[in-house]
């Protein structure tokens, strides 16, 4: 039958650090709307539910009624209400599919937290940087300020671009590969659960730094968007961008990588671009997208290590299918390249993991 269409959605306000997209807390496109299509569950694609069970009217006429009277129908309760005994719908345990991916981001952190990686005792998340070699140079903080203000006139060019990767890192990512959720559930589910954990482990150590964003040194630099209210070493946005950049090289056949190596590949270059574009909105100091590249870098091998991620042994995966070596992050300013030290161990097909693999075969 026809429909009318819908009244578009009202665009989105601006979310705090959304999750790249998901589940509408962005706040990057806001709520898509009615679309005004009568479908099978117009409901499916997220937003409140309206499902009230009331008085329905049965086929069945009530008699007696005065001759003439209009047909009148016994009304009918939900059978569930009245008494029927039906069986439970299987499974009993509620699958990790079945979770809402921003709570279950949120629960898998007690396991990555407890993930550690490296050579004996291991590296846990904690101690992913050393305060005393890794903090950022209080003496070069004039030159990157100047910096900063050298990158003032690309504002308006970089404008709407930064502004849609302020929360919008996985889309810019899912761009360069044209995946979406519903055509690949478990990558999209790996980089979702990785970012929840990039954002936890780049928040605790902004807290540690405590380094006050340029604007704040130099109000001259006043940037055309709120200033985030956290600190601003490391940055955010480089160490999740990186953090899911690298991920899916775990992810992808190894033969897609370019042939001058990761660094040449366009999902580092896409997270270089997403880090440098927050210094044009002096946001950050380039500093900044450097300890957040080297702190993706250090993260990875734990986000592999924890159970979800690589599975459990006996489920018999398959031969070949382990950790992949991945060249180092470039970090520049000066700085050594950052090792990525996948430790090769065996995935296992109850792994999101292997299951992410699974579907770019």
């Amino acid at each position: 039958m026809s429909t009318t269409s819908g009244t578009s959605g009202t665009s989105g306000t601006s979310g705090t650090s959304g999750t790249s997209g998901t589940s509408g807390t962005s706040g990057t496109s806001g709520t898509s709307g009615t679309s005004g299509t009568v479908g099978p569950d117009a409901t499916g694609g997220g937003g409140d539910i309206h499902r009230p069970l009331l008085v329905s009217p049965s086929t069945k006429r009530v008699e007696g009624l005065p001759p003439g009277a209009p047909a009148v129908f016994a009304g009918e309760r939900w059978p569930g209400l009245a008494g029927a005994n039906w069986a439970s719908v299987p499974p009993p345990r509620f699958r990790d599919a079945e979770w809402d991916l921003d709570k279950l981001s949120i629960a898998l952190l007690g396991e990555f937290t407890q993930v550690s990686a490296g050579p004996a005792p291991g590296r846990r998340w904690s101690d992913l940087l050393d305060p005393n070699q890794d903090g950022f140079d209080p003496q070069g903080t004039a030159g990157e300020l100047a910096e900063l203000r050298s990158l003032v006139e690309y504002r308006a060019a970089v404008l709407d671009e930064a502004m849609a990767q302020r929360a919008g890192m996985l889309t810019y990512m899912r761009g360069v590969l044209n995946f979406r959720e519903a055509s690949h559930p478990a990558t999209y589910r790996l980089c979702v659960i990785a970012f929840g954990f990039a954002q936890f482990v780049d928040m605790y150590w902004k807290r540690r730094f405590a380094r006050p964003r340029p604007s704040r040194l130099d109000p001259a630099l006043i940037p055309p968007i709120e200033v985030p209210g956290h600190g601003a070493y490391p940055s955010g946005h480089a160490c999740e961008a990186m953090t899911i950049a690298l991920l899916l090289e775990q992810v992808l056949p190894a033969e897609i990588v370019p042939a001058g190596g990761a660094e040449a590949g366009p999902l580092r270059l896409m997270a270089r671009r997403i880090a440098r574009n927050r210094e044009v909105l002096g946001l950050h100091y380039p500093s900044d997208s450097r300890c957040g590249f080297r702190l993706a870098a250090r993260m990875l091998p734990l986000i592999l290590a924890a159970g979800t991620v690589r599975g459990t042994a006996g489920g018999g995966a398959e031969e070949g299918w382990k950790e992949r070596a991945q060249g180092p992050v470039a970090l520049g300013g000066g700085l050594a390249d950052e090792a990525v030290a996948v430790e090769g161990a065996t995935i296992h097909p109850d792994g999101l993991l292997a299951q992410a693999r699974a579907e770019w075969r």
